[in-house]
């Protein structure tokens, strides 16, 4: 009785012990209608006059005084923040976003930098996510500018470039980066939240007023919120050859800046965020089908009785640009027109930020496909700072509750 009582009692141990190991197996494993969730995580990415949580103490370009990052963390969403160029181009601040996630001495391309006048190679990254690759992807979140430089990152880690590749066929001894050579699908979804995707006619404003490199500054301060003359703040221009010393008045630098050869040709964000800039990278630009693409958008602005044009809901630092974006005129060059675009965010129109023109699109309606751009509603009463809660009257609650819903949907996408 007793060696059969034991038999039962081992089988009975043998049988909770393979129960246990066949959790613990399975316990890191989400399934809907039978496909795997993703454990990818969270990458964020700033927008014009960004900056790093390493650059300005007691002010996050992601919560203003508050941490969202910590608190998406926090939450359980693995999520990390990335430090681009303030006012480069799109395309240096997506190689920067590539070597700052991957790691390695940020490389430019050779054609590229002889063409534009700056240096080859800029800072060395350790990288926040080093195994970064068709595996272990990504989540990529971009505010404003930030939305665009995702977007191109994406274009170069898929195609790569064929300038630079041409280059490198008749200059072999002068290297290519990686990056330049495409074929990498290391990107699970894009997510665009306020983001000029068909440009910003208040840039476009800043162009044909023949605008000051100083009125940038001004004008870009006023888009975040942030006043540039009281923070120690670097645009990180290193391939300008613009690095603030430490020694440096916010006067000195910005002089320094205004006489940078930066401004002599396009590659600056002020031009790629015009209508025409973004115009020509949505032609050339692809959805591609095995990415999840999604939109977020909102509005701040009310239609004047009197004049018909959309004026601030509320005086704030943004009034400037929420002015002249809501009753910008082009003389019919914009695709849908006038009117169509004077309804914004206080810097972004919304028609801009809901999908890139030409390309697959559709409200949100529950089901979600790779592919194709998912916009969902416009979010009345949220202006361009609201979003990351920077020149923001906004309870940090709304803004962590936001992403908290934008973050579980990601980590629900099957793989």
């Amino acid at each position: 009785m007793i060696k059969e009582g034991a038999k039962k009692f081992n089988a009975i141990l043998l049988f909770i012990l393979m129960l246990f190991s066949t959790i613990a197996m399975t316990v890191n494993v989400r399934e809907v209608n039978g496909e795997i969730l993703n454990n990818y995580p969270i990458i964020l990415v700033h927008g014009l006059y960004g900056w790093g949580k390493e650059d300005i103490k007691n002010l996050n370009y992601w919560g203003g005084k508050n941490d969202l990052e910590k608190s998406l963390n926090d939450l359980g969403f693995k999520t990390m923040s990335a430090t681009v160029g303030a006012v480069s181009s799109n395309w240096d601040r997506a190689v920067e976003l590539y070597y700052y996630i991957k790691g390695g001495r940020v490389d430019y391309g050779a054609a590229h930098s002889k063409e534009c006048g700056h240096e080859r190679y800029g800072k060395t990254f350790k990288g926040i996510y080093p195994e970064w690759d068709e595996v272990s992807k990504v989540h990529l979140i971009g505010h404003s500018f930030g939305g665009q430089t995702i977007r191109l990152l994406t274009e170069l880690l898929r195609d790569g470039d064929k300038t630079e590749q041409d280059y490198y066929e008749s200059h072999t001894s002068e290297g290519i980066s990686s990056l330049f050579l495409g074929s990498k699908s290391w990107i699970s979804s894009i997510t665009t939240v306020a983001t000029p995707l068909n440009g910003a006619t208040y840039a476009n404003y800043i162009n044909e007023s023949n605008f000051s490199v100083k009125n940038l500054f001004l004008s870009a301060g006023a888009i975040v919120g942030l006043d540039i003359f009281n923070v120690k703040l670097d645009l990180k221009l290193e391939q300008w050859g613009l690095k603030r010393n430490e020694e440096d008045s916010i006067f000195e630098y910005r002089k320094r800046v205004e006489e940078s050869n930066i401004w002599d040709s396009n590659d600056n964000a002020l031009y790629d965020l015009t209508t025409d800039a973004a115009s020509k990278f949505n032609e050339n630009s692809k959805t591609y089908s095995d990415i999840y693409y999604f939109s977020y958008n909102g509005n701040n602005s009310t239609k004047s009785i009197l004049s018909g044009y959309y004026l601030p809901k509320k005086l704030a630092l943004s009034s400037i640009s929420a002015i002249i974006t809501g009753r910008y005129r082009s003389g019919n060059k914009l695709p849908f027109g006038d009117k169509s675009w004077w309804k914004n965010d206080g810097t972004v129109s919304v028609i801009s930020a809901q999908y890139p023109f030409g390309a697959p699109h559709k409200s949100d309606d529950g089901i979600i496909k790779k592919g194709i751009w998912i916009i969902y509603p416009t979010m009345e009463n949220w202006g361009h700072g609201d979003f990351v809660g920077v020149n923001s009257k906004k309870n940090f609650s709304d803004i962590t509750n936001f992403y908290k819903k934008v973050a579980t949907d990601l980590s629900n996408l099957p793989k």
